[in-house]
């Protein structure tokens, strides 16, 4: 409702004008009740008056009476079709009628006839972001600032279309402008935090989400995305009072009471999660995140109850997508249990099929030739020759210690293993070297300064890990997939110690299959072929780096490591240059946030029952064999044979 109508209304003149004015201060003054009485005497008084109508509809809609609202209106229209302000009130009331088109029609006739309407370029903006047209809502929310540099709305639809366009860090930058332009607004501190957790900046989301919950403490929201960082941060007894103050908040929020499961797994406080879950279940048995866990932990729900539960909501085609992955995961781990491998193995394979179709089609998908081909460049492009030639410009730190290999290869059980020591800090699945390498690709065009670059951004980290590890002589980034970064490693850290873990490819694959892991990661662990071209070139990547660095660099072999857990152990513990401490042998007693979704096994004494795992599956896994060239008979890599069993490794 805009200036318009009062300018009409003057011109009319008479005891219509003024009663019309009064009607208008009244709506504006939200006094809905006075204003209608007015418009309805007017309509007695002039049948079909216009912009009686046109001002009745509004009343209408702002009511939630949005058809007969929309019909008032529009009635309206031929008498003012002209009008800018008349065309935005009819875009507001088929938004609210949910037909965006035609909402976004009548706002484009709004600003055709009034080009600086800031409102009208705002409103276009959120409809077009709802019809997914990002860019073009992108470039209204501009046309608004322009008019209107200090809007705060505006920027407020323009920061989620950056977001839906997926350009967050531009997204990221207009909430600081808004910030800037509001210091005290505790939402905009939340929404800078969500933008930056989603770039991989969880420290400075962090403490975006401390300073909105300082300025307003009493939205759960804003806990519940504290929490979220922490547990990324490996915080988990903050985490937990974080998930906790929200659940004060909001005792049944669901999300509180998942977040703090989770946490509590993280923790190694089983039961507890347990008691969090159940409660979940209570409050919604529809709600698939109380077992979203089952996968990858040893308290497992039981009964043939859970497994039809189950069965209905992966086989329901109508169900969330999300619903039936995390159900067939959770059903075929049960199965597994039951010792049904044939139907387990159907249901996981699913579960996996579901994945894969509703995965995005863009870039990001696994493509096994691509990885193929960026391990054969890394071993053709990394010889002893290069080595030799090799410039001398990293941080001598003996700090850092990076774990590598495949996923489900053991890698959380080793990392776990070293920070039972009394001087080794797990810092769990750090992405610090992506983001240095991306940070070097992206400055250091200029290669006479790169290894200043590079020194510095050394420097950097290890001044990280100094924080991280609190004393600590040695602290261990387990991400497996830093085998492909080893030759920035080497540069940057010149004395950094590697470990790599291997297991029998078989075994690591279809663990990787059987797991649901977090949106986005792994992707090739949902095709059997994707797994075992995967473990391939790792394996042939691994074998080239333990050659070309002996002395920085070992193997720990899962089954190995079964078979002889002390005489491994110490292995490891003498290659990171430390004196043998025996709660090494002891680690499933060591109390640490073990944020992956290895949390459960790393908190049990050492089994062998995951071992040989593949034969109970044998006669489903043709594609997985092709892949790893039929390695059928001969265990990889190990000399070990240990009994069979249910239990994965972490």
């Amino acid at each position: 409702m805009g200036n318009e109508a009062i300018n009409i209304a003057e011109a009319r003149g008479g005891d219509a004008a003024a009663e019309l004015k009064a009607a208008i201060a009244h709506h504006r003054a939200r006094r809905y009740d006075e204003a209608e009485t007015i418009y309805r005497r007017l309509l007695d008084a002039v049948p079909g008056h216009p912009r009686a109508l046109h001002l009745l509809g509004v009343v209408e809609t702002q009511r939630g009476k949005v058809e007969h609202g929309l019909e008032l209106i529009q009635q309206a229209s031929s008498a003012l079709g002209d009008a800018p302000d008349l065309h935005f009130d009819l875009g507001n009331a088929f938004r609210l009628a949910g037909k965006r088109e035609e909402a976004a029609a009548s706002f484009r006739r709004a600003i055709a006839l009034k080009p600086d309407y800031p409102t009208a370029h705002m409103c276009l903006a959120s409809v077009l972001g709802e019809l997914g047209k990002f860019e073009a809502a992108i470039g209204h929310c501009r046309a608004a600032i322009a008019i209107n540099p200090k809007s705060i709305p505006v920027r407020v639809v323009l920061a989620n279309a950056l977001r839906g366009a997926s350009r967050l860090p531009e997204a990221a930058q207009v909430w600081r402008e808004l910030i800037e332009l509001e210091p005290e607004r505790a939402e905009s501190y939340y929404q800078l935090g969500v933008q930056l957790s989603g770039l991989g900046l969880f420290k400075e989301a962090l403490s975006c989400c401390d300073r909105a919950i300082a300025l307003q403490p009493s939205p759960i929201h804003f806990h519940l995305l504290q929490g979220g960082l922490l547990l990324r941060l490996y915080d988990g007894e903050r985490a937990e009072a974080s998930f906790r103050r929200a659940l004060e908040l909001s005792p049944d929020s669901k999300e509180g009471l998942a977040g703090l499961s989770w946490t509590l797994r993280m923790l190694g406080r089983f039961d507890e999660a347990d008691t969090c879950t159940k409660r979940l279940h209570e409050l919604d048995p529809k709600d698939l995140r109380d077992v979203r866990h089952v996968p990858s932990t040893g308290n497992q729900l039981q009964g043939e109850g859970e497994m039809e539960r189950l069965a209905s909501v992966l086989d329901d085609a109508g169900a969330k997508v999300d619903s039936r992955v995390t159900a067939g995961f959770a059903l075929g781990r049960l199965l597994d249990d039951a010792g049904d491998y044939d139907k387990a193995f159907s249901r996981y394979a699913a579960a996996n099929n579901l994945v894969r179709q509703n995965s995005p089609t863009r870039g990001d998908a696994f493509d096994a030739k691509s990885f193929t081909r960026t391990v054969n460049v890394l071993i053709a492009s990394n010889t002893p020759q290069t080595l030799a030639n090799e410039p001398s410009w990293g941080n001598m730190s003996e700090l850092p210690v990076f774990i590598v290999g495949m996923p489900r290869s053991g890698t959380t059980l080793v990392e776990q293993i070293c920070a039972s020591h009394s001087r080794v800090h797990g810092a769990g699945e750090l992405d610090a070297l992506s983001r240095i390498s991306w940070n070097m690709v992206r400055e250091g065009r200029d290669k006479s300064q790169l290894s200043k670059l590079g020194r510095r951004l050394a420097d950097q980290h290890v001044l990280h890990l100094h924080r991280l590890g609190q004393g600590a002589l040695r602290v261990v980034d387990k991400m497996p997939d830093n085998i492909l970064l080893i030759p920035l490693i080497t540069r940057l850290f010149p004395r950094a110690r590697i470990i790599y873990c291997s297991r029998d490819p078989r075994d690591v694959s279809l663990s990787c299959y059987f797991q649901l892991f977090a949106d986005g990661a792994q992707l090739f662990s949902y095709n059997l072929a994707d797994c075992g071209s995967r473990c391939r070139d790792v394996q042939r990547l691994a074998a080239h780096w333990l050659k070309l660095r002996p002395h920085h660099m070992i193997e720990v072999n899962y089954e190995t490591l079964v078979a002889d857990l002390e005489g491994e152990s110490r292995r490891v513990i003498d290659f990171l240059g430390l004196p043998w401490e025996p709660a090494c042998l002891e680690f499933h007693r060591t109390e640490r946030t073990v944020a992956t979704i290895s949390h459960w096994q790393v908190r049990q004494p050492i089994y062998s029952s995951s071992i040989g795992r593949w034969r109970k599956y044998e006669k489903h896994l043709a594609p997985l064999f092709a892949a790893l060239d039929d390695p059928r008979e001969a265990p990889a890599q190990s000399q070990h044979v240990s009994p069979e069993g249910n239990r994965d490794a972490g």
